[in-house]
């Protein structure tokens, strides 16, 4: 069993069923997410750890493993990763950038943001959740993936519409307006879709974001939370 010192708390679940900490392993860095009460923690590690090696076989971007076992200290199961230093996540450099009116930096992102999306659709990978934490970035403009729970892989491919769908559920977290639809451009420039496809429709995409709008309003409904957060 590996020896895991913890540093601090990244990240947590609103049930906080799942949290990430700041560790060291056998003195590595790393980001380990823990997986709360034991038998509910034991199916999401599972899924985690077998949807992570295929991840790396499809060649995912993301962090190498360090360890993935029992956590003695909080009793429950982890899965630890390489400590991505210098990253920071997508919603908050995308937020920084547009709340000081970075418009030319807004811009790089979304393009950085779009091509990243069609590169793991390419490559059969769906980040299910959505959420612009999920894919983090450094000052070289270098974008991982993390929450490897919520990956789905389809070896053959995902088709038009779960495409469609996956890239504008990630679209409904961006302000309303214009930054939808150049994540899209930029989605389709790093494809090389062709017109008349049902991805290139840009109808049916803005379509398909105000409906992930919609349901994203009601899950913050049910939890007491504010209706329209951007970037989140």
């Amino acid at each position: 069993m590996a020896t895991i010192e913890f540093k601090e708390e990244l990240h947590s679940n609103i049930r906080r069923t799942r949290i990430t900490y700041r560790a060291l392993v056998d003195g590595q860095e790393v980001a380990v997410k823990c997986y709360r009460k034991p038998l509910f923690g034991l199916i999401h590690w599972l899924r985690a750890l077998r949807r992570g090696k295929k991840i790396r076989r499809a060649g995912g971007p993301v962090p190498g493993i360090v360890y993935a076992g029992w956590v003695q200290k909080l009793q429950c199961f982890g899965f630890a990763t390489e400590f991505l230093s210098g990253y920071r996540s997508m919603r908050e450099v995308l937020r920084s950038a547009y709340e000081q009116s970075d418009q030319a930096r807004v811009l790089e992102l979304l393009d950085l943001l779009g091509r990243c999306v069609a590169d793991l659709h390419k490559l059969g990978i769906e980040q299910l959740d959505c959420n612009l934490t999920n894919y983090l970035i450094n000052a070289d403009n270098v974008i991982r993936m993390v929450d490897e729970d919520d990956v789905r892989l389809h070896p053959r491919g995902l088709n038009e519409s779960l495409a469609l769908t996956n890239l504008a559920n990630l679209g409904a977290r961006l302000p309303p307006g214009d930054l939808p639809r150049i994540l899209h451009e930029a989605y389709l420039d790093a494809w090389g879709a062709s017109p008349g496809e049902l991805r290139s429709d840009p109808e049916c995409f803005e379509h398909r974001v105000f409906e992930k709008k919609q349901m994203l309003r009601i899950k913050r409904a049910a939890r007491d939370a504010a209706p329209d957060r951007e970037f989140d």
